[in-house]
C-alpha cells in the first residue's frame, strides 16, 4: 500500500474510532464494485452481506433489552426503520465516507457515488470490523453510531405503507395497489421503481435500492399528496 493510501486509512480509522489490524481489509471496504472496470470485487459484496446480518442482530438485541414492554410488532417497526437505507446514509454522511472514497478511488468516483453506494459501504465496513476484530468490536461500532438514533424514537416509527393503508381503510377506500415494477442499473447497485395507486384517489411512483424501499417511497409520496390536497 502506498503512503498516500496509508494516510487516508489512518484518517478513516480515527474517524470511525476503530483501528484495523489489516489495512488491506479496510481499503477493500472503500473499493465498491462500481469503481472496478471488471466488477470482480465480490469480496465487498460478501462483507456487505455479513455486515447487514451483524447490524440486524446487534440492533435487535439492543431493542429487545431497551424496549422490554413492547410487542414483536412494535420492535419490528423500529428495526425496519433503524436498518433502513435512510439511516445507513445518515451515518455514512456523518462519517464522511464520500470524501474518503473520492480520495482513494480518484475524482472520477464522485460521479458514481450515490446514496446506495454509501449505504452499502457502511454495511461492508461493519462486516470488515467483525472479521478484523470480532463481534464485540463490531457491536461497539454499531451502538456508538446507532444508540442515540434508537433512543430518539420515543414510540415505534410508522412506516409509510402502513400509514397509507390505514388512511385508506379509515376513509372507506380500496387498499393501495403496487405495480409497474422496474429494475434499472447494474446488479451490484440496482435501482427499483414502482407505482402505487388508491382507487378514486390517485397514484404516485417511488424509487429505492430494493422493491421494499421503492414501495415505501411511493407510499410516502402518495401520503404527502393526500395531505397537500387536504390542506388546500
Amino acid at each position: 500500500m502506498n503512503k498516500f493510501k496509508s494516510e487516508i486509512n489512518k484518517k478513516i480509522q480515527i474517524n470511525i474510532n476503530y483501528e484495523f489490524k489489516s489495512d488491506d481489509l479496510l481499503l477493500m471496504v472503500f473499493k465498491h464494485p462500481s469503481f472496478i472496470l471488471d466488477n470482480t470485487n465480490n469480496y465487498f459484496e460478501r462483507l456487505e452481506f455479513l455486515g447487514d446480518r451483524v447490524l440486524g442482530l446487534t440492533i435487535a438485541h439492543f431493542l429487545f433489552k431497551t424496549f422490554y414492554d413492547e410487542s414483536e410488532g412494535d420492535l419490528a417497526q423500529r428495526i425496519s426503520e433503524l436498518v433502513s437505507r435512510k439511516i445507513l446514509l445518515e451515518i455514512s454522511n456523518k462519517l464522511d465516507f464520500k470524501q474518503y472514497m473520492i480520495l482513494l478511488n480518484g475524482d472520477k468516483s464522485s460521479k458514481v457515488i450515490n446514496d446506495t453506494i454509501l449505504s452499502d459501504t457502511l454495511e461492508a465496513l461493519i462486516g470488515a470490523i467483525f472479521i478484523d476484530g470480532g463481534f464485540l468490536k463490531a457491536k461497539h461500532f454499531i451502538l456508538s453510531n446507532w444508540k442515540q438514533i434508537v433512543l430518539n424514537y420515543k414510540a415505534p416509527p410508522r412506516d409509510p405503507k402502513s400509514l397509507l393503508q390505514e388512511w385508506a381503510m379509515a376513509n372507506s377506500l380500496s387498499m393501495p395497489i403496487y405495480n409497474n415494477y422496474v429494475k434499472k442499473g447494474p446488479d451490484h447497485s440496482p435501482i427499483f421503481s414502482v407505482r402505487v395507486k388508491v382507487k378514486n384517489l390517485g397514484s404516485t411512483s417511488g424509487e429505492g435500492a430494493s422493491k421494499k424501499i421503492a414501495e415505501m417511497d411511493a407510499a410516502l409520496n402518495l401520503y404527502k399528496k393526500i395531505n397537500m390536497k387536504l390542506l388546500q
